[in-house]
């Protein structure tokens, strides 16, 4: 289901929760990405707050072992976010690849779906087009993901064009292929990070898919 954005008085920044809006800063945030070996629960990455190196969330696996699903954890280890591959007949025909994004439901304990990320399989170069449950968004997605996560240079952007997040190499790591292993993540003030590493998490499963 789509949320309603929040304002929040003391900043003026408009909350905008997909997953919840405890996951929403009222300023813009910088994270560190780092991806572990596949033998480590199916490979993920560990994402850090990159002005005090605390750990803020971890995904499990997105190895290539672990194909269709990875679990984003918050820093307690509680499931925040399932990312799951739409599989079937259906997808085996289609041009694109599926991935849908599903919460606990606090009701009655099943998962909920809240996005769907779709890709064509038909050129490397298309976005990503992402769909919150149940929008009513004109364009027929509400977020996009243009540029290259295989070279980690790629934006999310919302219906706007207003820039949400974006993924850039870490300056600090020389080495270029480790560079690629340990990246920033950027967030915008009032967009739901964790929101925003399932999609990381979407983009990590469709780069290994496609070999980069």
């Amino acid at each position: 289901m789509q949320r309603t954005p929040e304002k929040m008085s003391q900043s003026n920044v408009i909350l905008r929760p997909v997953v919840s809006k405890q996951f929403c800063s009222t300023s813009l945030k910088v994270f560190t990405v780092r991806k572990r070996p596949c033998t480590i629960n199916g490979g993920g990455f560990v994402v850090m707050d990159s002005s005090h190196g605390d750990e803020i969330f971890r995904v499990e696996g997105c190895g290539a072992a672990v194909k269709d699903r990875a679990l984003l954890q918050d820093a307690e280890g509680n499931g925040v976010l399932c990312i799951k591959r739409e599989v079937g007949i259906v997808q085996v025909f289609s041009l694109h690849k599926k991935w849908k994004g599903f919460v606990p439901d606090e009701i009655d304990g099943h998962e909920k779906p809240i996005f769907k990320a779709s890709s064509s399989i038909c050129s490397a170069n298309d976005s990503v087009k992402v769909s919150l449950i149940q929008s009513k968004a004109k364009k027929g997605w509400d977020y996009e993901i243009v540029g290259s996560f295989a070279e980690r240079a790629c934006t999310i952007y919302d219906d706007s064009h207003a820039i949400a997040a974006k993924v850039s190499l870490n300056n600090v790591v020389k080495d270029a292929i480790r560079s690629k292993d340990v990246y920033n993540v950027e967030v915008q003030a009032g967009i739901d990070q964790a929101f925003v590493f399932g999609l990381v998490a979407v983009l990590e499963k469709l780069s290994g898919e496609d070999g980069n």
